[in-house]
C-alpha cells in the first residue's frame, strides 16, 4: 500500500526562517503562493516588471521582484512553469543567478525525470504535485480542507529534503487530505498517460465519435450533445465521490447492463494494444523528445497538431451545436 502522510507526519518548523520564491504565478503557483502565506511562511514572487504576473500577484498583496533577485534571495525555489516553458526560463533568468544550498520543489516532475534542467548537484530537489487545479487547491484550503499532493524526493543534498518536502505540502493544505509517497518517475508517467489515454485524449475523441454516430444516424444534434457530452459529469461526480462499484450502484439497471455489455466491446484487446503503446512512448521518452521537437519548430496553440485539433473541434458540428444550447438552455 502506498505510504500516506498527513499533518501529524509534516511540522512546518523546517519552512522556518527561510524564504520561497515562487516563479511562475499561474493557475498552480499562484495559489500556492496564497496558501504558504496564510500558513505564515515568507513568500515572494519572480515575476516580469509589468507583466501581467506581476500586476496579478501585486493585486494579491504579493512581494514580487524580478527573477533573478527571487531566486538569488530565497532559499527555496518553487518551480510552477508550464512544462514548454521550463527549460527557457530556468536557463536564462535562474540559472545564472543560482547560489549554493538550494531547495528546488516542482508541481509536476517532467523537466527532472527527463533531465531538462541542469539543477546543481548541492542542492534538495522535491516534488510536491497537488492532484486538482489550483483553484481547487486554494478553495479547498480556505475551507479547511485540504488537495491530496504527491511528493517524492530525487536529491536530498541538505539532509532534510525529506522534511522540507512534508512541511511544503503541510504549507499548502495537502497534508490535510494526504500526500502520497512516489517518484518523480512514477509522477511524471502516470500523470501523462492518464492525461492522454482519458482525460484529454481518450475521453473527448469517445465524446466525439459518439455524438457524430447519433447524428449521422438521423439523430438530434441538441440530445446527442446532452446525451454524450453534458451528462459526462454526471457519472465522474459518480466516480469520483463513490468509485466504479458505486457508480454502477447508483446507475439505473438498464445503463448497467448496457454498459457490461457494451464497454468491453469498446475497450477490447486492439484497444488495451493501444494503450500499451501510449504508455511505452510516454516510458521510454518518446513523447517527450517530440513534444519538445515540435514546440522548438514552433508547434503551439495556435499552429501544429495542437492547433490543427484547436480549429477542427472550435468549428466542429458538436461545438456548435454547444454553443447553440448554452444560449438557449441554462444546466
Amino acid at each position: 500500500m502506498a505510504t500516506i502522510h498527513f499533518d501529524s507526519d509534516a511540522e512546518l518548523e523546517y519552512l522556518k526562517g527561510l524564504t520561497v520564491g515562487i516563479i511562475g504565478y499561474g493557475n498552480q503557483g499562484r495559489a500556492q503562493a496564497l496558501n504558504l502565506r496564510d500558513s505564515g511562511v515568507d513568500v515572494r514572487v519572480g515575476a516580469r516588471e509589468g507583466g501581467p504576473s506581476e500586476s496579478l500577484a501585486l493585486a494579491d498583496g504579493m512581494e514580487t521582484y524580478e527573477i533573478g533577485r527571487v531566486v538569488s534571495s530565497s532559499q527555496i525555489l518553487v518551480l510552477t512553469l508550464p512544462d514548454e516553458q521550463m527549460v527557457s526560463v530556468y536557463r536564462n533568468a535562474i540559472e545564472p543567478f543560482l547560489t549554493a544550498d538550494k531547495t528546488f520543489i516542482f508541481a509536476h516532475g517532467f523537466a527532472v525525470h527527463h533531465r531538462l534542467l541542469r539543477l546543481p548537484q548541492e542542492a534538495d530537489i522535491i516534488l510536491v504535485a497537488p492532484t486538482g487545479p489550483g483553484h481547487q487547491l486554494r478553495t479547498l484550503y480556505l475551507e479547511g480542507r485540504g488537495l491530496p499532493a504527491l511528493i517524492a524526493v530525487e536529491q536530498d543534498f541538505s539532509g532534510y529534503a525529506h522534511k522540507r518536502c512534508l512541511a511544503y505540502a503541510r504549507a499548502i493544505g495537502s497534508t490535510r487530505a494526504g500526500a502520497i509517497e512516489t517518484t518523480f518517475a512514477e509522477e511524471t508517467v502516470t500523470d501523462l498517460f492518464c492525461e492522454q489515454a482519458v482525460l484529454c485524449g481518450g475521453l473527448p475523441e469517445l465524446i466525439k465519435a459518439s455524438f457524430e454516430t447519433l447524428v449521422t444516424k438521423g439523430y438530434q444534434p441538441e440530445l446527442a450533445y446532452i446525451s454524450c457530452l453534458k451528462e459526462v459529469k454526471l457519472i465522474a461526480d459518480l466516480l469520483f465521490s463513490r468509485g466504479l462499484p458505486g457508480m454502477r450502484q447508483a446507475i439505473s439497471t438498464t445503463a448497467a447492463y448496457g454498459a457490461a455489455l457494451s464497454g468491453p466491446e469498446i475497450i477490447d484487446g486492439r484497444a488495451r494494444e493501444k494503450l500499451t503503446q501510449i504508455l511505452t512512448r510516454i516510458e521510454d521518452g518518446s513523447f517527450a523528445a517530440s513534444f519538445i521537437h515540435d514546440l522548438a519548430a514552433g508547434d503551439s496553440r495556435q499552429t501544429g497538431i495542437l492547433g490543427e485539433q484547436l480549429r477542427a473541434e472550435k468549428h466542429s458540428r458538436l461545438a456548435r451545436t454547444g454553443t447553440y444550447l448554452s444560449s438557449s438552455i441554462h444546466f
